[in-house]
């Protein structure tokens, strides 16, 4: 959806929108300025901290949330301060078009000779993807100008043609950003690199040797030692653990997804951001080429993902070692990963299969992540970040398990989550409608206003959404073009029991694939009031998930609960509830922000000096109280747990 098109206005999310401007960007800025990413550019002096071969995205995100907030609200400020990254960006550009001042600085011999661990492609993509926002947002093209020859360049070196390389990026997001760039500019021949970077992966040669693997052995033979020092610590250490072992240790090519050809994939593997940014651009191509093989594809993925891979908040790849998907029903919640930029991508995958076929399924997906761990992923100032997304914390364990712990950074040094989180948020608009045929889908339930009165659509509307405080939402329409439309409603999972009322009577309605599907002759000044069910309800997982067998989570409307020790106590886990018990809600304030919170009758286990008995231990009455889910962490490092023990 265009965001000239429609704009959050009021209600929680447009305090989150401004925060994420008025606070995480300028934060971000700021860790990216003292750690030396901007100085990186013009190869000054960086401090002790070398430079990542990723920095450039880095900044590309950042830059590319200030664009889509500017095509919004125009921003001088913002534009000043990110024209000054962009020309210290271009000034890296060779004559050949050639972009990337990692290369161009440091090691200008290794240019694409190691596609599979670096991450010039990558770098490429974002550099892209901002380069087309900043030319919606000014209407100025000399950044997207310079990324295009860049490009042009990448497409000389691609490809099956005589004398270019038959390599693909060991990190997708590329193919992304050509086909944005496709559909932005109508070069075709964006559109034929990113189908080649598909279809290309996962393919052998005449001698039946892989790209990686081949890429491999020429680095070994030309004896390039690469510097792995400058890559991420999770990513040193897998690869470290795994080069200790034989050449064999690649051979299944899991991790890039380059095991198989993308249209034979039929489970989620390897690094989580990786392949959901590969299955969303499959989405894309299924969507633009009217490829129903693809799209049979993608649907299998899809399917694999959410009912066997996916975290109750949204989370995906469970591994701490590799950041990547493992096995089904493999969900650890004190050691889960989930990092933040996984379920960006997965919103991203849900966005674009909803643009193919009308399901509710991908806006339920879309809502879970946005209101739990999108949420839970920033503090309550916008100042720290989570990396990855745990549902249980226990600092004391935590506190040996290197790099983690239960309170939000400030700096990463890999930085990838913060600028997403932040390009992420200033997009959401586009989340929050659709269409379908002739007809407006309304996705989320989000204050909000959308004027489609130039399309088939022919309809203006204003929603006002109590979301996540109350179940209640009310579209009113501004202005139609006076002919019959349908407007699809999507009725959440969790409530199939939506009542609908237009002009204060409530209405019959049919449902088609989990929306309110309503067809009439829409005027101005007609009122749509839809109420959801927020009653609170406890939730429990497959058995086959091994860590929640006999446990439960409570949900209010869509926000996920959990406990805090700043509520509770200590040990948490030795809590246990009993969901005949009433559940009682509570208005509090967390650090000035008005919630609502949970509270029932539960058990704690009584504690013993003795480390194993034979007694059965006793229970002890007493009062529990739940809190959003993505509130937790704001009020110092304590205990959290989403699963509790039920009796």
């Amino acid at each position: 959806m265009d965001l000239k098109k429609v704009k959050i206005k009021n209600g929680f999310w447009q305090r989150r929108k401004d925060l994420n401007i008025n606070s995480s960007f300028h934060e971000i800025l700021n860790s990216f300025e003292k750690s030396g990413r901007i100085r990186a550019l013009t190869n000054e002096n960086i401090s002790s901290d070398k430079p990542h071969i990723f920095w450039e995205s880095d900044l590309a995100k950042l830059m590319e949330g200030a664009f889509f907030s500017m095509q919004q609200e125009g921003n001088e400020n913002l534009k000043s301060i990110c024209d000054n990254i962009i020309k210290k960006i271009i000034n890296n550009q060779e004559d050949n078009g050639y972009l990337n001042f990692f290369f161009k600085f440091h090691e200008p011999e290794n240019k694409f000779t190691n596609l599979r661990d670096r991450h010039e492609l990558y770098c490429a993509g974002h550099l892209l993807e901002s380069a087309i926002e900043h030319s919606k947002a000014t209407g100025e093209n000399f950044f997207l100008n310079s990324i295009e020859k860049y490009i042009d360049h990448i497409i000389d070196t691609f490809g099956r043609e005589y004398g270019k390389k038959r390599g693909y990026p060991g990190h997708q997001e590329i193919e992304l950003a050509l086909i944005k760039a496709y559909e932005y500019t109508n070069k075709k021949k964006y559109l034929k690199l990113a189908t080649y970077f598909i279809e290309e992966r996962g393919k052998s040669d005449i001698n039946h040797k892989h790209y990686f693997i081949n890429e491999n052995e020429i680095l070994k033979k030309n004896s390039q030692k690469l510097d792995f020092s400058m890559l991420p610590s999770n990513l040193r250490d897998f690869i470290d653990f795994h080069s200790a072992k034989d050449e064999s240790v690649f051979k299944d090519l899991e991790y890039w997804q380059a095991h198989k050809e993308p249209i034979n994939q039929d489970t989620a593997e390897g690094h989580s951001v990786r392949a959901l940014y590969m299955f969303t651009a499959m989405a894309d191509l299924a969507r633009i080429n009217n490829n129903k093989d693809l799209l049979k594809t993608c649907k299998i993925l899809w399917r694999n993902i959410v009912d066997k891979r996916m975290y109750i908040h949204g989370g995906v790849g469970s591994a701490h070692i590799g950041e990547r998907f493992t096995f089904d029903y493999d969900l650890p919640n004190d050691m889960a990963f989930a990092e933040t930029c996984a379920s960006i991508a997965l919103i991203y995958f849900a966005n674009r299969l909803s643009k193919i076929e009308i399901n509710s399924e991908y806006g339920d997906v879309i809502e879970n992540n946005l209101y739990n761990l999108i949420l839970a992923s920033t503090s309550q100032d916008g100042k720290g970040f989570f990396y990855d997304n745990y549902l249980e914390c226990n600092p004391g364990y935590l506190h040996f398990q290197d790099r983690r712990h239960g309170i939000r950074d400030e700096y990463h040094i890999c930085s990838c989550c913060p600028p997403n989180i932040t390009r992420l948020i200033a997009s959401m608009d586009m989340y929050i409608y659709n269409t379908y045929q002739e007809s407006l889908v309304v996705d989320q339930y989000i204050s909000s206003e959308i004027d489609l009165l130039d399309k088939e659509q022919g309809l203006k509307i204003i929603q006002t959404s109590e979301f996540p405080y109350n179940g209640y939402s009310e579209i009113n329409v501004l202005n139609s073009n006076n002919k019959e439309t349908f407007i699809y409603f999507r009725i959440p999972s969790w409530d199939q029991k939506t009542k609908i009322l237009i002009n204060d009577e409530e209405i019959n309605y049919e449902t088609f694939n989990g929306y309110a599907k309503i067809n009439r002759k829409w005027k101005a000044g007609d009122k749509i009031e839809l109420k959801f069910d927020f009653t609170p309800r406890f939730v429990r997982t497959n058995p086959n998930v091994r860590y929640n067998i006999r446990k439960a989570c409570i949900f209010r409307g869509p926000i996920l609960y959990c406990l805090e020790e700043k509520d509770n106590g200590k040990n948490l886990n030795n809590i246990m509830i009993d969901s005949l018990n009433d559940i009682d809600e509570k208005n509090i304030k967390i650090n000035s922000q008005n919630v609502t919170s949970l509270f029932t009758k539960g058990y704690k286990l009584k504690d013993t000096k003795k480390l194993y008995i034979e007694k059965k231990l006793s229970l002890v009455e007493r009062n529990i109280n739940f809190i959003p889910y993505y509130l937790w962490s704001n009020r110092g490092e304590n205990e959290m747990l989403v699963w509790i023990n039920e009796i």
